[in-house]
């Protein structure tokens, strides 16, 4: 009887399991999707009840699909920098805190630029930024004492899914990479940003490998889910550096890119790299993979364009039965590399990589009367693409030159846009048949972990490549010459980035 390896991605707007092969192709997959709750300024929680419902609806409806085959593993993926506090009852004092709720934001500006943060960063990997639990956890102590005061345990989202099943707080060293206030050079709790932070190892998980095994799983559970006695559950690690796992992006000098709400650009290498200046993070794949890149907050900058421009021609698509985001597409297609002098700079969310300003905004420069809708438009995916350049550069100053891009998300469904962004980057962009990357990622941490599979370097063969895409010379040749200058009036608008945000704090006010 064929066994199948289960997949669980636990991501910031859905949860997604997956049931794959043993060749690595996908069987089954079924999803549930769950609202971001924000209801005040820089707020960005989830429910924490819903998450856990997410994953039982997921795991239990791929394993009816599969029956009566054998799920041999369940392995998980999560998203990175979520914040739960538990009280001394195991019960949650607060929603499952988001890597996109910025109301850290006056914490991590404290921070940036001293040595203490220096110090920081160095040793955890993370740029001073609202998004990590470490500058949550200092907003908690001041704009949250009761809370803070209550806590017993400082936990994520996986570790409260495991905590359910298991009954034990425990954490692979991948997910914890992204608190904050893991060493990524010792894999344990960093003592100085627990000191900081006025909290001890007990109030947080036990920290393990991303290949532990879970085996005593409570009472009923195992029924409820649908599998048998013989499947292991495995911890796996963090959805970002799985991803470039499931990608088989293990070979030096192949990164992988990610576009969707949100974005990222990473590369694995064989040893912790931290940037000069702060710019770039470093999490772990496991005890001798590091993963170093750049997360953006603003790849969902075409939604909102899309909101906004060429909204006639998108009501037309409609009418006619059609896509209305390949409408515009095919109209940005014909307007010229470059967007006849127009630059967007896309800080609609405020920036993490390479800005880490929660502050910065988004500008159009060099706007004139002769821009339309479609230039606007496709200034918009330029700028998205430059944005990631400068990730780009910043990757192949510490890790070194890049040969191959393995590229994944949203955005692949897009040809107008996939070539603007191979055009920008200046390197062909490489497809994979699975779409899955986080998922299969995982699964190949279970596979390792139970012996299918003796090394991660074995990822590249399930990961095939079903599509290329090649910059195009006069394109390349545009964007070399435009980067400089988004370069240099980034660097003139930032510091206006906090002088607008107060003011537009009064207005409020």
């Amino acid at each position: 009887m064929e066994k199948f390896a289960i997949g669980v991605d636990m991501g910031t707007t859905q949860t997604k399991a997956v049931a794959f092969k043993e060749d690595g192709t996908v069987q089954a997959s079924f999803y549930v999707r769950y609202p971001l709750i924000q209801e005040e300024e820089g707020m960005a929680e989830q429910d924490i009840h819903e998450i856990f419902e997410a994953v039982v609806t997921c795991i239990s409806k791929v394993a009816e699909e599969v029956k009566p085959a054998e799920i041999s593993l369940i392995s998980f993926s999560t998203a990175m920098h979520s914040l739960v506090v538990m009280d001394k009852n195991n019960y949650p004092l607060t929603r499952s805190i988001t890597w996109a709720d910025n109301r850290a934001e006056k914490f991590a500006e404290e921070l940036k630029g001293t040595a203490e943060g220096q110090a920081l960063y160095q040793a955890a990997g993370l740029p001073m930024h609202p998004m990590t639990p470490f500058q949550k956890i200092r907003w908690m102590q001041a704009e949250k004492p009761a809370i803070y005061q209550q806590a017993a345990k400082f936990i994520g989202i996986k570790e409260y899914i495991f905590y359910q099943f298991f009954g034990e707080y425990v954490t692979d060293v991948s997910t914890a990479s992204g608190t904050g206030f893991l060493n990524i050079h010792e894999l344990k709790w960093d003592q100085a940003a627990l000191e900081k932070l006025a909290i001890t190892e007990d109030q947080l998980p036990k920290l393990v490998l991303p290949t532990y095994q879970m085996k005593e799983m409570r009472d009923g559970w195992r029924e409820k889910l649908g599998l048998s006695d013989s499947t292991v559950f495995i911890l796996g690690g963090a959805d970002g550096p799985l991803s470039n796992l499931g990608l088989g992006a293990l070979e030096q000098g192949t990164a992988t890119l990610t576009v969707g709400t949100s974005g990222a650009l990473r590369y694995i290498v064989d040893k912790p790299y931290t940037h000069p200046q702060g710019e770039t993070f470093c999490c772990v794949l496991d005890d001798s993979h590091w993963v170093i890149g750049g997360a953006t907050s603003n790849g969902a900058g075409i939604d909102w364009a899309c909101g906004n421009f060429l909204k006639e021609v998108q009501k037309q698509a409609r009418e006619q039965g059609e896509n209305p985001y390949d409408a515009v597409m095919k109209i940005v297609k014909n307007v010229p590399a470059g967007s006849e002098g127009l630059l967007f700079h896309p800080y609609l969310l405020g920036e993490r990589a390479p800005l880490w300003d929660a502050e910065a905004t988004g500008s159009f420069i060099g706007l004139k009367r002769n821009h339309t809708d479609e230039m606007m438009m496709r200034a918009v995916i330029e700028g998205i693409s430059l944005n990631f350049k400068r990730i780009l550069t910043e990757l192949e100053e510490l890790g070194g030159p890049v040969k191959e891009v393995r590229a994944t998300g949203g955005f692949a469904d897009s040809e107008v846009f996939c070539q603007i962004m191979t055009d920008v980057l200046g390197h062909s962009l490489s497809f994979t048949e699975s779409v899955e990357a986080s998922a299969l990622g995982a699964v190949l941490i279970g596979w390792q972990s139970i012996g299918k599979i003796n090394s991660f370097e074995e990822a590249e063969d399930y990961a095939v490549i079903h599509k290329q895409t090649k910059p195009l010379e006069s394109a390349q040749q545009a964007y070399q010459r435009l980067y400089p200058v988004f370069l240099s009036t980034q660097q003139q608008l930032s510091a206006s980035y906090h002088q607008l945000a107060k003011l537009r704090a009064d207005v409020e006010g």
